[in-house]
């Protein structure tokens, strides 16, 4: 049976999962996320989820919890909104280390791109991968993105 996930706007209560997913994920954080740093602190994230509560309530944004049946915090996946006609809404996405390579980001990637096209005003949603970040490239790969540029 493969895992189930739900996408859940992030609460202050994920704080404490939250920090202690990325403390527990540094090894494959730390190449792609400069914000991935040891010892991340909860005021770190009281920040960030703080800060993505207004971006949803303003409507640039949607960032989510990735959880499982249990509600257990697998971590985090967002789209942001193109601002100008000539932006491109993106898609960004993180799983715990103890919870990779079993497609929960595969899934929310799904379930975002859902959201996103829902959307009228939305053609085109980008995908921003390092080029040596082989994982999130297959993700956004077997989600159907298309590379488009490499720099």
């Amino acid at each position: 049976m493969s895992l189930v996930i739900q996408l859940c706007p992030f609460t202050l209560a994920d704080i404490p999962a939250f920090t202690a997913a990325i403390n527990a994920s540094l090894d494959t954080l730390r190449p792609w996320m400069v914000w991935a740093y040891p010892d991340y602190q909860p005021e770190e994230a009281a920040s960030w989820i703080t800060f993505t509560l207004q971006q949803r309530i303003k409507g640039e944004a949607e960032e989510c919890a990735i959880v499982d049946a249990s509600d257990r915090l697998l971590d985090g996946a967002g789209i942001r909104f193109a601002r100008e006609p000539d932006q491109l809404a993106a898609l960004g996405y993180w799983v715990r280390s103890d919870m990779q390579r079993q497609g929960v980001a595969s899934r929310a990637v799904a379930l975002l791109l859902e959201r996103g096209f829902a959307r009228r005003e939305i053609k085109v949603i980008e995908i921003l991968a390092a080029k040596e970040n082989h994982a999130s490239r297959a993700v956004a790969e077997r989600c159907g993105a298309h590379l488009v540029a490499m720099n």
